[in-house]
Protein backbone atom coordinates (compact mmCIF):
# COMPACT_ATOMS: atom_id res chain seq x y z
CA UNK A 1 0.00 0.00 0.00
CA UNK A 2 1.73 3.41 -0.83
CA UNK A 3 1.25 6.20 1.44
CA UNK A 4 -1.16 8.14 -0.33
CA UNK A 5 -3.95 5.17 -0.16
CA UNK A 6 -4.00 6.03 3.68
CA UNK A 7 -5.28 9.13 2.57
CA UNK A 8 -8.05 9.01 4.87
CA UNK A 9 -8.84 13.08 6.02
CA UNK A 10 -9.44 14.55 2.96
CA UNK A 11 -10.05 18.49 2.86
CA UNK A 12 -12.93 17.65 0.60
CA UNK A 13 -15.83 15.09 1.06
CA UNK A 14 -19.49 15.32 1.08
CA UNK A 15 -19.67 16.79 4.12
CA UNK A 16 -18.09 19.63 3.45
CA UNK A 17 -18.70 20.16 -0.22
CA UNK A 18 -21.05 23.06 -0.17
CA UNK A 19 -19.09 24.76 2.41
CA UNK A 20 -15.61 24.83 0.60
CA UNK A 21 -17.35 25.60 -2.42
CA UNK A 22 -19.20 28.44 -1.04
CA UNK A 23 -15.27 29.59 -0.60
CA UNK A 24 -13.87 29.27 -3.71
CA UNK A 25 -13.24 32.28 -6.19
CA UNK A 26 -16.32 33.61 -7.96
CA UNK A 27 -16.74 34.07 -11.75
CA UNK A 28 -16.19 37.13 -12.39
CA UNK A 29 -18.76 40.19 -11.74
CA UNK A 30 -18.79 40.64 -15.26
CA UNK A 31 -19.59 37.11 -16.29
CA UNK A 32 -21.77 36.61 -13.48
CA UNK A 33 -23.95 39.84 -14.56
CA UNK A 34 -23.72 38.31 -18.18
CA UNK A 35 -25.22 35.05 -16.99
CA UNK A 36 -27.88 36.61 -15.04
CA UNK A 37 -29.31 38.46 -17.85
CA UNK A 38 -28.82 35.64 -20.08
CA UNK A 39 -31.56 33.57 -17.79
CA UNK A 40 -34.03 36.54 -18.80
CA UNK A 41 -37.02 36.59 -21.21
CA UNK A 42 -36.48 40.30 -21.50
CA UNK A 43 -32.91 39.96 -22.52
CA UNK A 44 -31.56 42.27 -25.47
CA UNK A 45 -28.79 42.73 -27.33
CA UNK A 46 -28.03 46.00 -25.95
CA UNK A 47 -28.13 45.21 -22.59
CA UNK A 48 -25.46 42.23 -23.17
CA UNK A 49 -23.26 44.84 -24.71
CA UNK A 50 -23.04 46.97 -22.04
CA UNK A 51 -22.10 44.14 -19.71
CA UNK A 52 -19.71 42.40 -21.96
CA UNK A 53 -18.00 45.79 -23.20
CA UNK A 54 -16.78 46.17 -19.46
CA UNK A 55 -14.20 43.49 -19.32
CA UNK A 56 -12.04 43.66 -22.76
CA UNK A 57 -9.98 40.38 -21.96
CA UNK A 58 -13.93 38.74 -21.68
CA UNK A 59 -14.70 40.70 -25.25
CA UNK A 60 -11.68 39.45 -27.55
CA UNK A 61 -11.90 35.98 -26.15
CA UNK A 62 -16.12 35.83 -27.41
CA UNK A 63 -14.78 37.83 -30.80
CA UNK A 64 -12.05 35.25 -31.27
CA UNK A 65 -14.29 31.83 -30.53
CA UNK A 66 -17.37 34.19 -32.86
CA UNK A 67 -14.32 34.75 -35.72
CA UNK A 68 -12.90 30.84 -35.74
CA UNK A 69 -13.83 28.23 -38.60
CA UNK A 70 -16.08 26.35 -35.51
CA UNK A 71 -19.27 29.32 -36.45
CA UNK A 72 -18.54 28.96 -40.07
CA UNK A 73 -19.15 33.15 -40.77
CA UNK A 74 -18.95 34.33 -43.89
CA UNK A 75 -16.42 37.44 -42.77
CA UNK A 76 -14.75 38.43 -40.35
CA UNK A 77 -16.59 40.28 -37.26
CA UNK A 78 -14.64 43.04 -35.54
CA UNK A 79 -17.55 44.00 -33.05
CA UNK A 80 -19.69 41.96 -30.53
CA UNK A 81 -22.65 43.97 -32.26
CA UNK A 82 -21.80 41.71 -35.51
CA UNK A 83 -21.22 38.90 -34.18
CA UNK A 84 -24.69 39.17 -32.12
CA UNK A 85 -26.33 40.15 -35.13
CA UNK A 86 -25.27 37.22 -37.21
CA UNK A 87 -25.10 34.23 -34.75
CA UNK A 88 -28.23 35.07 -32.90
CA UNK A 89 -28.73 35.85 -29.09
CA UNK A 90 -29.02 32.32 -28.39
CA UNK A 91 -25.53 31.76 -29.53
CA UNK A 92 -23.49 34.34 -28.51
CA UNK A 93 -24.84 33.57 -25.33
CA UNK A 94 -23.44 30.09 -25.50
CA UNK A 95 -20.24 31.89 -26.05
CA UNK A 96 -20.29 34.05 -23.35
CA UNK A 97 -20.77 31.75 -20.88
CA UNK A 98 -17.91 28.97 -21.92
CA UNK A 99 -15.33 31.89 -22.38
CA UNK A 100 -16.47 33.50 -19.29
CA UNK A 101 -15.60 29.72 -17.49
CA UNK A 102 -12.85 28.81 -19.62
CA UNK A 103 -11.28 32.23 -18.94
CA UNK A 104 -11.83 31.95 -15.01
CA UNK A 105 -9.25 29.01 -13.96
CA UNK A 106 -5.69 29.60 -13.33
CA UNK A 107 -2.92 28.00 -16.43
CA UNK A 108 -1.64 25.89 -13.44
CA UNK A 109 0.52 23.08 -13.94
CA UNK A 110 3.14 21.11 -12.42
CA UNK A 111 -0.01 18.58 -10.61
CA UNK A 112 -0.08 15.97 -13.29
CA UNK A 113 -3.08 17.39 -14.68
CA UNK A 114 -2.64 18.29 -18.34
CA UNK A 115 -4.82 21.08 -18.78
CA UNK A 116 -4.49 22.36 -22.06
CA UNK A 117 -5.20 18.76 -23.04
CA UNK A 118 -8.14 19.07 -20.97
CA UNK A 119 -9.89 21.64 -22.72
CA UNK A 120 -8.91 20.00 -26.27
CA UNK A 121 -10.66 16.97 -24.57
CA UNK A 122 -13.82 19.17 -23.40
CA UNK A 123 -13.90 20.76 -26.74
CA UNK A 124 -13.73 17.50 -28.46
CA UNK A 125 -16.97 16.91 -26.41
CA UNK A 126 -18.70 20.22 -26.81
CA UNK A 127 -17.99 19.15 -30.89
CA UNK A 128 -19.41 16.07 -30.90
CA UNK A 129 -22.47 16.98 -28.43
CA UNK A 130 -23.23 19.74 -30.66
CA UNK A 131 -23.15 17.61 -34.03
CA UNK A 132 -25.13 15.12 -32.41
CA UNK A 133 -27.56 17.34 -31.31
CA UNK A 134 -28.37 18.87 -34.80
CA UNK A 135 -28.81 15.42 -35.92
CA UNK A 136 -31.81 14.45 -33.06
CA UNK A 137 -33.21 17.98 -32.96
CA UNK A 138 -31.89 19.10 -30.00
CA UNK A 139 -30.14 22.94 -29.17
CA UNK A 140 -27.31 22.39 -30.61
CA UNK A 141 -25.63 25.31 -29.13
CA UNK A 142 -26.66 24.16 -25.39
CA UNK A 143 -25.02 21.15 -26.04
CA UNK A 144 -22.08 22.36 -26.75
CA UNK A 145 -21.60 24.38 -23.74
CA UNK A 146 -22.89 21.23 -22.01
CA UNK A 147 -20.46 19.29 -23.79
CA UNK A 148 -17.54 21.69 -22.80
CA UNK A 149 -18.36 22.15 -19.43
CA UNK A 150 -19.39 18.73 -18.31
CA UNK A 151 -15.54 17.64 -16.62
CA UNK A 152 -15.62 21.07 -15.01
CA UNK A 153 -15.63 19.13 -11.62
CA UNK A 154 -11.98 18.06 -12.42
CA UNK A 155 -10.86 21.26 -13.19
CA UNK A 156 -12.11 22.97 -9.96
CA UNK A 157 -10.64 19.96 -8.02
CA UNK A 158 -7.07 20.10 -9.56
CA UNK A 159 -7.13 24.11 -9.30
CA UNK A 160 -8.35 24.64 -5.78
CA UNK A 161 -7.93 21.17 -4.20
CA UNK A 162 -4.38 20.36 -4.69
CA UNK A 163 -3.80 18.18 -1.73
CA UNK A 164 -6.84 16.10 -2.44
CA UNK A 165 -6.14 15.92 -6.53
CA UNK A 166 -2.31 14.43 -5.58
CA UNK A 167 -4.00 11.62 -3.99
CA UNK A 168 -6.71 10.68 -6.20
CA UNK A 169 -3.79 11.02 -9.17
CA UNK A 170 -1.94 8.71 -6.70
CA UNK A 171 -4.77 6.36 -6.30
CA UNK A 172 -5.85 6.35 -10.55
CA UNK A 173 -2.15 4.99 -11.34
CA UNK A 174 -1.37 2.46 -8.88
CA UNK A 175 -5.36 1.02 -9.43
CA UNK A 176 -5.19 1.98 -13.11
CA UNK A 177 -8.84 3.11 -12.62
CA UNK A 178 -11.04 5.73 -14.06
CA UNK A 179 -10.15 9.33 -12.57
CA UNK A 180 -13.87 9.38 -11.36
CA UNK A 181 -13.70 5.95 -9.59
CA UNK A 182 -10.08 7.20 -7.61
CA UNK A 183 -12.20 10.26 -6.76
CA UNK A 184 -15.10 8.33 -5.45
CA UNK A 185 -12.60 5.93 -3.29
CA UNK A 186 -10.58 8.76 -2.15
CA UNK A 187 -12.94 11.40 -1.59
CA UNK A 188 -16.22 9.61 -1.48
CA UNK A 189 -17.47 12.07 -4.38
CA UNK A 190 -16.26 11.97 -7.91
CA UNK A 191 -16.04 14.82 -10.51
CA UNK A 192 -19.73 14.81 -11.82
CA UNK A 193 -21.04 16.05 -8.02
CA UNK A 194 -18.46 18.41 -7.50
CA UNK A 195 -18.90 20.10 -10.81
CA UNK A 196 -22.83 20.12 -10.96
CA UNK A 197 -22.39 21.94 -7.29
CA UNK A 198 -19.88 24.17 -8.59
CA UNK A 199 -21.84 25.39 -11.81
CA UNK A 200 -25.39 25.69 -9.66
CA UNK A 201 -23.62 27.46 -7.19
CA UNK A 202 -22.21 30.02 -10.33
CA UNK A 203 -25.51 30.22 -11.77
CA UNK A 204 -24.88 28.17 -15.12
CA UNK A 205 -28.15 27.41 -16.77
CA UNK A 206 -29.95 24.24 -15.54
CA UNK A 207 -30.10 21.98 -17.87
CA UNK A 208 -25.80 22.32 -18.32
CA UNK A 209 -25.65 22.01 -14.84
CA UNK A 210 -27.94 18.51 -14.90
CA UNK A 211 -25.59 17.26 -17.72
CA UNK A 212 -22.39 18.15 -15.77
CA UNK A 213 -24.13 16.01 -12.87
CA UNK A 214 -25.22 12.94 -14.95
CA UNK A 215 -23.03 12.32 -17.66
CA UNK A 216 -22.02 9.45 -16.58
CA UNK A 217 -24.51 8.04 -14.11
CA UNK A 218 -27.96 8.27 -16.55
CA UNK A 219 -30.52 8.59 -13.38
CA UNK A 220 -34.19 6.29 -14.75
CA UNK A 221 -35.59 9.50 -15.53
CA UNK A 222 -32.75 11.89 -16.88
CA UNK A 223 -33.12 14.58 -19.79
CA UNK A 224 -31.70 14.35 -23.76
CA UNK A 225 -29.17 16.99 -22.68
CA UNK A 226 -27.33 14.82 -20.32
CA UNK A 227 -27.83 11.62 -22.38
CA UNK A 228 -26.17 13.27 -25.15
CA UNK A 229 -23.23 14.69 -23.16
CA UNK A 230 -22.66 11.18 -22.09
CA UNK A 231 -22.88 9.76 -25.60
CA UNK A 232 -20.58 12.81 -26.87
CA UNK A 233 -17.87 11.73 -24.10
CA UNK A 234 -17.44 8.17 -24.65
CA UNK A 235 -17.13 9.12 -28.46
CA UNK A 236 -14.96 12.04 -27.71
CA UNK A 237 -12.74 9.29 -25.37
CA UNK A 238 -12.62 6.48 -28.67
CA UNK A 239 -11.75 9.69 -31.36
CA UNK A 240 -8.47 10.41 -29.16
CA UNK A 241 -10.03 13.87 -28.55
CA UNK A 242 -7.60 15.43 -25.87
CA UNK A 243 -7.26 13.70 -22.77
CA UNK A 244 -10.00 13.95 -19.86
CA UNK A 245 -7.43 12.86 -17.06
CA UNK A 246 -7.54 9.04 -17.99
CA UNK A 247 -6.89 6.41 -20.35
CA UNK A 248 -10.09 4.20 -19.82
CA UNK A 249 -13.33 4.56 -21.39
CA UNK A 250 -16.45 4.32 -19.83
CA UNK A 251 -19.14 1.74 -20.63
CA UNK A 252 -21.82 3.56 -23.13
CA UNK A 253 -25.24 3.03 -21.18
CA UNK A 254 -27.23 0.98 -23.60
CA UNK A 255 -30.59 2.79 -23.35
CA UNK A 256 -28.98 6.56 -23.95
CA UNK A 257 -28.93 5.52 -27.93
CA UNK A 258 -32.08 4.94 -29.10
CA UNK A 259 -33.60 7.84 -26.70
CA UNK A 260 -32.00 10.42 -28.45
CA UNK A 261 -33.01 8.85 -31.62
CA UNK A 262 -29.58 7.76 -32.90
CA UNK A 263 -27.50 5.07 -33.41
CA UNK A 264 -24.05 3.87 -34.54
CA UNK A 265 -24.65 4.44 -38.93
CA UNK A 266 -25.86 8.01 -37.80
CA UNK A 267 -22.72 8.66 -35.26
CA UNK A 268 -20.78 7.42 -37.94
CA UNK A 269 -22.03 9.84 -40.25
CA UNK A 270 -21.15 12.31 -38.14
CA UNK A 271 -17.60 11.82 -37.99
CA UNK A 272 -16.28 13.46 -40.83
CA UNK A 273 -18.00 16.54 -39.45
CA UNK A 274 -16.53 16.24 -36.20
CA UNK A 275 -12.92 16.15 -36.98
CA UNK A 276 -13.54 18.85 -39.25
CA UNK A 277 -15.30 21.42 -36.51
CA UNK A 278 -12.98 20.01 -34.05
CA UNK A 279 -9.67 21.21 -35.62
CA UNK A 280 -11.50 24.73 -36.73
CA UNK A 281 -11.97 25.20 -33.12
CA UNK A 282 -8.33 25.25 -31.76
CA UNK A 283 -9.28 28.94 -31.28
CA UNK A 284 -11.00 28.32 -28.36
CA UNK A 285 -7.96 27.41 -26.36
CA UNK A 286 -5.68 29.66 -27.68
CA UNK A 287 -3.55 27.43 -29.53
CA UNK A 288 -3.74 29.33 -32.33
Amino acid sequence: MIENETHTMPQLNLHNLDQEIRQLPSLSVVVTRLLELLGREDLTMASLMTVVSKDQALAARILRIANSPFYGLSHRVGSLQDAGTLLGIHTLGNIITAAGVMGHFPPGGGDGFDRLSFWQHAIGVGTCARVLARRGGLDAEMAFTAGLLHDIGKLVLASYFADDFAAVLAWRDVHDCLLRDAEQAVLGLDHTKLGARVARHWRLPEPVVNAIAYHHSLPEITTPLSELVHVADILARGLGLGHGGDDLIPVLQAKALPRLGLDWRTIRACLGEIEILNNASSLLTGSS
